[in-house]
């Protein structure tokens, strides 16, 4: 067996082959190439599962990389801009609150952002229609139960806009996402509740004005966020694609194939009897890392 060594110099050797791109990608960034080049090999060699990836599909590990180059994020998690998180055999890119923030702010119209979790017991008033308005006074203690997200961008020459999501909103997106209730979403490792930020703030990224350009990362996570896949194109570009939705002759063949398993003989063990087909095939479908992350 191939140890974790050789396969971390051959990770390193490979990624070297795309020097040129790094660079070309970051020169209107502020991270130099040698420096996210030195993050980018230490996030992937210091966790096994993505070593494990790059040996099965080398091409979402690059792209994913290539992906953060592009957006001007470091790879590593520490900053909390993007993650390179192994699900399976891909690296799936997702980009993290921070990574959303630092991306709005390059455009010099964007004052400032912020995200606040309101709580049951908290003072909090909002009003819509053609005079918004959006008053939180946080209690010092005892705060209740999450009610609410919201965030708000200002800016310097226009009124600000805000979105305001409550829990049972951002439990419809949670529905949605492949990780479902697996994920950090409403988890005790996630205490500052930075993923239901995201959230939120992605949404509220719809009502932006087109010049600001958050459209192709927040398309990019939403697909990643329901199943698709980071892969490279023909040029060695980074390209990310949508999961593939069952069809009825996937659906009619799959049945067919079950049917053919009902005249064999099933030995069943009481334990395998207590843990229904559909609970087992969950557990198969969403091994998630042993850490989770704070998005």
């Amino acid at each position: 067996m191939t140890n974790t060594h050789e396969i971390s110099k051959r990770f390193e050797t490979q990624l070297g082959g795309y020097l040129q791109t790094i660079h070309d990608l970051l020169e209107e960034q502020e991270i130099n190439p040698q420096q996210f080049l030195h993050m980018a090999i230490n996030q992937i060699k210091r966790n096994k599962k993505l070593l494990s990836v790059f040996e099965k599909n080398p091409a979402s590990v690059f792209s994913s990389i290539l992906t953060c180059a592009e957006f001007g994020l470091s790879p590593t998690s520490q900053m909390g801009e993007a993650w390179l998180i192994p699900y399976g055999n891909d690296c799936q890119f997702q980009i993290g609150y921070q990574g959303l923030t630092k991306i709005l702010y390059k455009n010099p119209d964007v004052q400032n952002i912020t995200a606040e979790c309101v709580y049951e017991n908290d003072e909090f008033q909002y009003s819509l229609g053609l005079n918004p308005n959006l008053t939180h006074i946080p209690v010092a203690v005892n705060r209740g139960k999450l009610i609410a997200v919201y965030c708000v961008v200002r800016f310097r020459n226009q009124d600000p806009i805000f979105k305001v999501m409550s829990v049972e909103e951002l439990k419809e997106i949670q529905n949605l996402s492949k990780a479902g209730n697996r994920s950090v979403w409403f988890s005790s490792t996630d205490p500052q509740h930075w993923m239901l930020k995201k959230t939120c703030f992605k949404q509220l990224c719809k009502l932006l004005p087109k010049h600001l350009n958050m459209s192709k990362v927040i398309a990019y996570d939403n697909i990643i966020e329901g199943g698709g896949a980071m892969t490279l194109d023909e040029e060695n570009k980074p390209i990310v694609v949508e999961a593939s939705k069952p069809t009825k002759s996937n659906l009619f063949e799959k049945a067919m194939e079950e049917d053919k398993g009902e005249d064999e003989e099933i030995i069943v063990t009481p334990e395998q009897e207590e843990k229904k087909p559909f609970d087992k095939l969950v557990d198969e479908m969403y091994q998630e890392p042993d850490n989770e992350h704070n998005i």
